[in-house]
């Protein structure tokens, strides 16, 4: 199908309409005040640490998202946002079977402008903090060797919302949907992985420790969510 200059034309006049329409309707309720969101975090992990763990660079974690607004200017807003990421992988090393899992936890303020009522733009800086869990299982001793630990870091990022359904504002306060996407950058301070028999697990006394170098979880990432606005 072709499209006639007269066809463009139209289609051009209909988006400038729309874009009129959406920024003459005041932000009234489009201002998110309490926000929850469900998503997925993928990060791109660079950590010679983290391969004994997985066949790949990434790092897929279910993201839970909190979000309350404090202040608002205009179309500015400064809201208190809060992720909790949950994810890990499993692999081999040395011939043994070995898991990786992380929580995530950030907190912190993001900066928001409403470009339009139904969009709305981010910046955030948050700071980080991870708990992991790696083991190895040792089919020789019979046992399973682990490492626990803490890291600190900051999560860095920028990105979008879109309304992706709502009533016009003023109408009614009921629930909206929006679709959000972001993109940063994750610092995480970077932890030795000496994994060590499990007690739990019955190893033998002279069970030896394994050292697999350092781990940082540090790297790009990108997170999706839908996200229900009060």
């Amino acid at each position: 199908m072709r499209f006639r200059p007269t066809h463009t034309a139209l289609l051009v006049s209909l988006l400038i309409s729309s874009v009129r329409a959406a920024h003459a309707e005041p932000l009234g309720s489009h201002q998110p005040l309490i926000e929850a969101s469900l998503g997925a975090r993928v990060s791109k992990v660079g950590s010679p640490g983290y391969d004994p763990f997985a066949d790949s660079d990434e790092l897929v974690q279910v993201s839970l998202g909190v979000a309350a607004t404090a202040l608002r200017a205009d179309r500015f807003s400064l809201a208190g946002v809060g992720f909790w990421d949950y994810g890990g992988h499993s692999s081999q090393a040395r011939g043994e079977a070995t898991t990786l899992t992380t929580q995530r936890l950030t907190v912190g303020p993001e900066l928001r402008y409403h470009v339009i009522s139904p969009l709305y733009v981010f910046v955030h800086a948050l700071p980080a903090f991870a708990y992991t869990e790696t083991s190895l299982d040792d089919a020789v001793a019979e046992a399973t060797l682990s490492a626990r630990h803490w890291s600190y870091g900051v999560d860095s990022a920028a990105g979008a919302a879109v309304e992706l359904y709502g009533m016009r504002s003023g109408e009614s306060r009921l629930p909206r949907l929006w679709g959000i996407a972001e993109g940063g950058y994750g610092y995480l301070s970077s932890t030795h992985l000496g994994l060590v028999p499990d007690a739990s697990s019955g190893a033998p006394q002279r069970t030896a420790s394994i050292d697999l170098g350092s781990l940082s979880l540090s790297g790009p990432y990108a997170r999706v969510s839908i996200a229900v606005s009060f």
